[in-house]
């Protein structure tokens, strides 16, 4: 897939091509709350599919204008059709009306790097260019889908109009746009621009890239920037040698929204809600105890690791109110492979109630575990009678969602949102 998106994207002759990676949190979902604490997180592509969002930037002689394509797969391979295509607005004050619309995550970027930038919203006024999104990461899933188009967007155009690490003609309390200034914006257009409850570590992780154990210490309040710490984004997969983690990702199929989750719990440990408060430290407390068990590449204990995060996690959200814990389906994929001989722990990453979950495995049965989690799946959702004797008191229509579910091996994406391609 990637080969096909990279070939029709040079087909368009773009002067620019920018690739922004997904994510995997190790333990969560400490967002919008994790200002308390630490998290060992890793920015990720995939192996078959390569769960990016990818954009291109180039000039036009007529109106600035950004398409949308999406990604149909047939039997030849890939073919790519346009979704949605606009005239780029040149206007403040309808730039931030738009935020409220289809596009919100694009105008929001645009609207935000707008704000924080005196030249770049001078250069963007002025040029006619084009824009193209693809986005190969399933929607909803989990996996920092919405924030990898939001950093996209902003690496890309920040890129392009040479204000990207660039000191000069910096207007009084304007800051240089770099990665973190990027991963900080990406988080105040969710939670500010676009009312969505978002926490930093998605945004950090997809900007730098990596396995990394990051703090987030003073930012709990996410108070405007400078007004608080930065986050110290600490890259492990450097320093201990780390070049690949044996995990199989499995979308669930079942779309969630990431918002509401975390708006309860962040609520919840605002108000100093006892139970969570308590929760929320033992998550902390297996958090840096799971960088030890990754410096050594302990996959059996960081596996035990995991098994207590899921454990913990469940108990978190049934007390916020969520029926099922951390989602019926994440909790049938999580017990379909838990106890294969060759997987140490399987557990969720994102908010939960859908999404996704992944497995971390023995690094030489990558490809028979993903094979008999898939084939054990198929079972479960065809065959009402085995569903029922296993999940007996989970409700039937999952099945259905189940059905959707996609399989995926991933690695390491070392430089998190990059350039790929340049003219």
């Amino acid at each position: 897939m990637l080969n096909s998106i990279l070939n029709f994207l040079k087909s368009l002759k773009p002067e620019m091509i920018v690739q922004a990676p997904s994510r995997i949190n190790l333990i969560n979902p400490l967002d919008a709350v994790e200002a308390d604490f630490w998290m060992p997180a890793v920015a990720i592509n995939g192996i078959e599919n390569p769960l990016s969002v990818f954009l291109y930037i180039k000039k036009t002689k007529s109106i600035s204008r950004f398409r949308i394509y999406r990604v149909i797969k047939n039997s030849k391979g890939y073919i790519f059709e346009i979704e949605t295509e606009e005239e780029l607005i040149k206007s403040m004050e309808d730039l931030k009306e738009k935020c409220l619309g289809e596009c919100a995550l694009i105008y929001a970027s645009i609207y935000r790097l707008s704000k924080m930038s005196a030249s770049f919203w001078e250069k963007f006024k002025e040029q006619n260019i084009e824009f193209g999104l693809i986005n190969s990461i399933p929607r909803q899933s989990g996996l920092g889908g919405s924030a990898a188009i939001i950093i996209s967007v902003l690496y890309g155009l920040s890129q392009y109009f040479k204000i990207f690490n660039n000191l000069s003609n910096l207007a009084e309390n304007e800051f240089p746009i770099n990665k973190d200034i990027i991963a900080e914006m990406a988080t105040k257009i969710e939670d500010e621009d676009l009312k969505i409850t978002a926490g930093y570590s998605d945004r950090y992780v997809i900007s730098r890239g990596g396995l990394s154990f990051c703090s987030y210490y003073g930012k709990l309040f996410h108070e405007a920037i400078s007004k608080e710490p930065l986050a110290v984004y600490d890259r492990i997969d450097e320093i201990y040698n780390i070049n690949e983690l044996p995990f199989i990702l499995c979308y669930s199929g079942v779309i969630h929204e990431s918002g509401s989750v975390h708006d309860k719990l962040r609520r919840l440990y605002l108000q100093k809600e006892s139970t969570i408060l308590k929760n929320y430290e033992k998550l902390a407390e297996i958090a840096w105890k799971a960088r030890f068990a990754l410096m050594k590449k302990d996959w059996r204990h960081l596996g035990e690791y995991f098994k207590l995060n899921t454990e913990i996690m469940n108990l978190i959200m049934k007390n916020a109110g969520f029926e099922y814990g951390i989602g019926l389906a994440n909790n049938i994929l999580i017990k379909l492979i838990e106890n294969h001989p060759d997987v140490y722990a399987a557990k969720l990453t994102g908010a939960g109630g859908g999404g996704s979950v992944f497995a971390l495995v023995k690094p030489n049965k990558i490809e028979s575990v993903l094979l008999n989690w898939k084939d054990s799946l198929s079972k479960l959702v065809n065959d009402e009678k085995l569903f029922k004797s296993n999940f007996p008191d989970y409700p039937l229509n999952i099945r259905t969602q189940l059905k959707y579910a996609e399989f995926y091996r991933i690695k390491i994406c070392g430089q998190g949102v990059s350039i790929i391609e340049k003219n």
